[in-house]
């Protein structure tokens, strides 16, 4: 039978007879003196002693594990040799089914319980099945114990509040089962802290046969979006009725004749129970002014304010604190409870409990105040409400002063003689006849030396006679003229304003006055010429931004096109300068950038170009190319140049530069093409060593291709998925037990295959992909050396390589934290692993990082240790745990006395140091003795085991630890 295993076996369980399935999984080719594996041999006798016929096992068949459902029976008498018959059922497929969806049910209660939304599972007898931690608490039923009980049954141990909701609910789940339909409804939940409002939306599930399987049931709070629904619908009226009284106010002849109805639609929309205008008193000798009552109006059902407020004596009623704040236009609002007991008293005497008083101002002056009353159920007056009954005091005031003749007069002098704007006004002869306090505020001129004289906008110059040409052509031809005009101040300095120049006709047509309107743009042009400047200047170094650098490549490129010339563009990129600007800081590398941009200046020609692209890159145009060499000898001039030693601030700093070359019309015939090959020479001479030059050539732009296609490929494969981690073993030299792993990142990619990690991990690195691929690494270790230690595996620790570019540009020690606290994992199971030549770049700064990692409990070991230039002085500073001899000086031991000696050297300094020692890239058995002998604890190469993946891996503990049990 296809996947079932039947064994027959004698009492010392030698094998009589097997199936074919069972030769297969117990990899027999005959069954001579077979016997039944250590590993089911033992638990067949373990289970015949429990007389337990029936139990799973699991038996690895090759190098995958497979699970079993075995049955054993007796053969009385025996038959052929066997006393027992063993039947075993390969499972494996069931089991991992099984477990797979144990996850995902275990996922899928895991979301249902994160969401901050309502979710009850329910059974055919509406009983609670399951509730997520957000409907629980909103419920008040944390503490409660729900399985199995109904909500009539819950109601009783919830709030009071609540018992009547729930026995709502109840019913509402008998509809939904007797409709078989999706109810969906907003619900008002009375909770003990106030009522919210949910959307409820009930599931009902049925069996196959009809009958009732559950129900599911969610609620999203909908509290704040009704809220902000029903704040909107109140500002939608607040503002038609704004737009209603502004209309009445300013289309009636008189305002009082509209007064009543101002307020009836004012009232309405605020859901006001009385409104009232009020007007002061103009009582001269009175202390201070008194609103006494002009117009009125309430709400049917309501006392009118008439029968209380006739008038508001804000000193006698104990209101003077009223005075000020109305006086200076603001108004006063709120609940009476919330007011001085004075004010309070005085609001209790006229049954007013919430209240909105809007000072109106006519010519400036305090006229007189609306005052709106709410009832006890209304809301508190809202800021968008508040600003539109403010707008309608403002309207009050604009309609009072339109019924006065000299108001229009007087609005218009204001006006004149506020406006920021210069105006001036002539006769028919362009002689000045007045001028505003604008006009002399720019021009410096009063009234006295203008009036009389023309106008310099309207004077023809003679000098300059078009400008004045097209003026006057307008002003004949529109009646109106707008434009810039360049003027003189009375202390002779130039300035520029925009002139509205505009002919006033009468009654006949003629031409009786000229009005002129202008403004001091002097700031305006300032701004457009500095703004000029920014965009096509670098403000650190002053030389021409990549903009300005396009069009001047871009002419440039068509003068030579015309000339037969050819152009050569040098791509300078600092080597060096960014360690400098990260360790110093940017206000140093903005020093230094300043220094090396003149340092470039004064190495080219008169006649080249230098622009910043931005960061450490510069370019260099050179528009007139004679000879290629001319463009390699101002190279290596700015090459020597930047050599030399900056001294800033006290420091001497030193870089280097590489430079790209590339040549119109040889390498490309358009600007972008130009910048990119001379961008890839460049990046050649970086791979080469940096501080040189190189000319394009068309294999360069091959290799940048592929370059960049990695890098891209790269970027995307962390989001994919193409990432795994493998781990090789890490074995005591003395018992050679498995004691840790070294975790190590493999890239299974779906067209390039498996990518060598000394091709990806340096662009990753130098891009920065390394900081978010380490930590990934980093928590993928940390959640399996976690698995591992719960299933009982006796591994010690996983160690994970930390590139030198995570430690300086990222905060790894807070990294190192997060995960340790998001895998749950105990801290001394991880080793981080450092190259000896990172401790070298930033030491003080490495070494605090260190420490903090070291005081969480995390192992730390120096990688490749012996082929760096770590100091000793630096190296007893570290916070360290182990030394790594570099495989370097495994690979010809014991043979090579050089190797010998220098592997005895390292583990003797690592012990005298406290340091234990593990030697990578053991091959061979000799190789294993050697270091023994000599102190080393530890081992790790293929002499072990090759990297394997983690399954592969969590196989050679488990065979490990059956081998221990023997």
């Amino acid at each position: 039978m296809d996947g079932v295993a039947v064994i027959a076996f004698d009492a010392k369980l030698h094998i009589r007879y097997a199936s074919p399935y069972a030769l297969q999984i117990l990899s027999l080719k005959s069954l001579s003196r077979a016997k039944l594996p250590a590993s089911i041999g033992q638990r067949v006798l373990a289970e015949l002693q429990k007389n337990n016929p029936k139990f799973t096992l699991q038996h690895a068949v090759g190098n995958a594990l497979k699970s079993f459902c075995a049955q054993i029976a007796a053969l009385e008498p025996a038959t052929a040799g066997a006393d027992y018959v063993l039947y075993m059922q390969d499972v494996t497929e069931r089991f991992a089914s099984e477990y797979e969806l144990r996850s995902m049910l275990n996922l899928l209660r895991k979301l249902i319980d994160a969401s901050p939304d309502y979710i009850c599972l329910k059974d055919g007898a509406g009983r609670w099945l399951h509730a997520n931690t957000s409907g629980l608490a909103m419920l008040h039923l944390n503490d409660v114990p729900t399985l199995g009980k109904t909500d009539r049954e819950l109601a009783e141990l919830t709030h009071p509040r609540l018992r009547d909701f729930m026995q709502h609910w109840q019913a509402a789940d008998e509809y939904v089962w007797e409709t078989g339909q999706l109810l969906r409804e907003e619900e008002t939940i009375p909770l003990p802290h106030g009522d919210r409002v949910l959307d409820v939306i009930k599931v009902p599930l049925f069996h196959d046969d009809g009958s009732r399987h559950g129900i599911v049931t969610l609620g999203r709070d909908i509290t704040d979006r009704k809220q902000v629904e029903s704040q909107l619908r109140q500002r939608s009226a607040i503002l038609d009725a704004l737009i209603s009284c502004d209309w009445l106010l300013h289309s009636s002849e008189s305002w009082q004749k509209v007064a009543v109805g101002v307020l009836e639609l004012l009232g309405l929309a605020a859901h006001a129970s009385r409104a009232a205008l009020m007007k002061n008193s103009n009582d001269l000798e009175a202390e201070a002014p008194v609103s006494e009552l002009l117009h009125h109006w309430n709400a049917p059902g309501f006392k009118p304010l008439s029968d209380g407020y006739h008038c508001i004596d804000y000193l006698r009623d104990g209101c003077s604190r009223w005075l000020n704040i109305l006086q200076q236009g603001s108004p006063i609002f709120g609940n009476a409870d919330d007011f001085p007991a004075d004010e309070r008293r005085f609001l209790l005497n006229h049954d007013s409990q919430s209240f909105v008083i809007i000072p109106i101002f006519v010519h400036g002056h305090w006229w007189g105040v609306i005052m709106i009353e709410r009832d006890h159920a209304a809301s508190t007056v809202t800021s968008q409400e508040l600003g539109a009954l403010m707008s309608i005091g403002r309207s009050f005031g604009v309609a009072i002063q339109r019924e006065s003749s000299d108001h229009r007069l007087h609005q218009a002098k204001i006006a004149f003689e506020s406006t920021a704007e210069g105006i001036f006004i002539t006769d028919d002869q362009l002689r000045t006849i007045a001028i505003n306090q604008g006009f002399t505020d720019i021009t410096g001129y009063t009234e006295d030396e203008v009036l009389g004289n023309i106008p310099n906008v309207l004077e023809a110059d003679l000098k300059k006679p078009e400008p004045h040409r097209e003026i006057w052509k307008a002003l004949t031809r529109d009646g109106r003229w707008r434009g810039e005009f360049w003027n003189q101040r009375k202390n002779n300095e130039q300035y520029a304003e925009w002139v509205t120049l505009t002919a006033v006709n009468n009654e006949e047509g003629k031409v009786i006055n000229y009005v002129g309107v202008f403004a001091d743009i002097s700031e305006i042009k300032h701004s457009q010429s500095r703004l000029n400047e920014l965009v096509n200047r670098d403000p650190l170094t002053g030389l021409p931004n990549r903009r300005l650098m396009h069009e001047l490549l871009d002419h440039a490129i068509k003068y030579a096109e015309r000339e037969q010339n050819e152009i050569a563009l040098l791509f300078v990129d600092l080597d060096r300068f960014k360690a400098i600007n990260d360790t110093l800081g940017h206000q140093m590398g903005d020093k230094l950038l300043f220094e090396v941009s003149q340092r470039i200046r004064a190495a080219v020609r008169d006649s080249d170009a230098v622009a910043r692209l931005g960061g450490d890159e510069f370019i260099v145009m050179m528009d007139v190319l004679r000879e290629r060499e001319d463009a390699a000898k101002v190279a290596k001039k700015i090459i020597s140049s930047l050599q030399n030693e900056f001294l800033i601030d006290g420091r001497e700093l030193f870089i280097s530069a590489s430079v790209g070359i590339s040549v119109y019309p040889d390498d490309s015939l358009d600007v972008d093409g130009l910048i990119k090959a001379a961008d890839i020479a460049m990046y050649q001479v970086k791979n080469k060593g940096k501080n040189n030059h190189c000319f394009y050539s068309a294999d360069l732009s091959q290799n940048a291709v592929e370059r960049f296609t990695l890098e891209n490929q790269l970027r995307r494969a962390l989001a994919r998925d193409q990432f795994e981690v493998y781990y090789q073993a890490q074995v005591s030299l003395e018992t050679g037990r498995i004691i840790g792993a070294e975790s190590l990142i493999r890239w299974i990619h779906p067209e390039l295959g498996v990518v060598s990690p000394a091709k990806f991990i340096p662009l990753a690195e130098e891009t920065g992909l390394i900081i978010p691929i380490g930590e990934w690494v980093l928590r993928q270790s940390a959640i399996q050396v976690k698995e591992w230690h719960d299933q009982g595996f006796d591994i010690d620790w996983v160690s994970v390589n930390v590139s030198g570019v995570q430690i300086q540009r990222s905060n790894f020690a807070d990294t190192v934290y997060g995960i340790l606290v998001e895998t749950d994992c105990e801290s001394h199971l991880l080793e981080l692993e450092i190259t000896e030549s990172t401790v070298m770049h930033n030491t003080e700064y490495v070494i605090d990082v260190f420490d903090r990692i070291k005081h969480l409990g995390v192992r730390l070991a120096i990688d490749d240790f012996g082929t760096g230039y770590s100091s000793l002085s630096h190296l007893k500073r570290l916070p360290l745990d182990k030394i790594k001899i570099d495989q370097s000086f495994v690979r010809d031991l014991p043979n090579n006395s050089d190797d010998a000696a220098i592997a005895t050297a390292i583990n003797a300094m690592a012990q005298s140091l406290g340091f234990t020692v593990i030697a990578e890239g053991v091959e061979t058995r000799q190789q294993a003795s050697f270091l023994q002998k000599i102190g080393c604890q530890q081992g790790q190469g293929y002499l072990y085991s090759r990297p394997v993946t983690a399954s592969e891996f969590t196989a050679l503990l488990r065979a490990e630890q059956l081998n221990n049990k023997k």
